[in-house]
């Protein structure tokens, strides 16, 4: 009989973009056939929880007829890239976690604070106030400050999946809502 057998994924699509090691956003652990699911871990950059609970609050592609107001709010990390080249990453991880604490602080009311990747962070906001807050949270994560970031918000429609919410943030961001 063989010994435990770790598994990892990040919740990417795309297996071969999956990261290894210790950094990975979820870990299920394989013991003589029995599945034993630790649930999403936090994001070890920015302490925010990764993209696999995002995906896991959402919920997939079934219809919202019945369920709560949701928002998100997407805030971007302006010049990430820049500062890692210019400056190393030391210096774009702290712009990273800046940005992490400052979106903690603008939504502490949030369900769900999350780091998709990259220079991405996310607030979700369910219930009847979900797109009033999203909008307050996106107008103040703008405010000139420390790191810059850039923010779009959208809402789910009822009705619509919420596998939907990532397209329609990513057009609400390339429009700059």
């Amino acid at each position: 009989m063989h010994g435990p057998v770790i598994l990892s994924s990040a919740g990417h699509r795309d297996p071969s973009r999956r990261p290894q090691g210790p950094a990975c956003s979820r870990r299920r652990t394989v013991v003589h056939g029995c599945h034993h699911d630790h649930g999403p871990a936090l994001d070890p950059l920015t302490g925010l929880s990764g993209r696999d609970a995002l995906e896991s609050l959402l919920g997939g592609d079934e219809k919202t007829a019945a369920a709560p107001a949701i928002a998100c709010v997407l805030v971007d990390v302006v010049g990430l890239k820049q500062t890692n080249t210019l400056d190393g990453f030391t210096a774009g991880d702290a712009l990273l976690r800046q940005a992490a604490q400052r979106l903690r602080s603008l939504a502490p009311d949030a369900r769900l604070l999350s780091r998709l990747g990259g220079d991405e962070l996310v607030a979700v906001f369910v219930g009847p106030t979900a797109a009033a807050r999203a909008a307050e949270t996106s107008a103040a994560a703008t405010a000139p400050e420390i790191p810059p970031l850039r923010s779009a918000w959208t809402e789910l429609q009822e009705g619509e999946p919420p596998t939907d919410l990532f397209d329609r943030l990513y057009a609400a961001a390339r429009r700059g809502d």
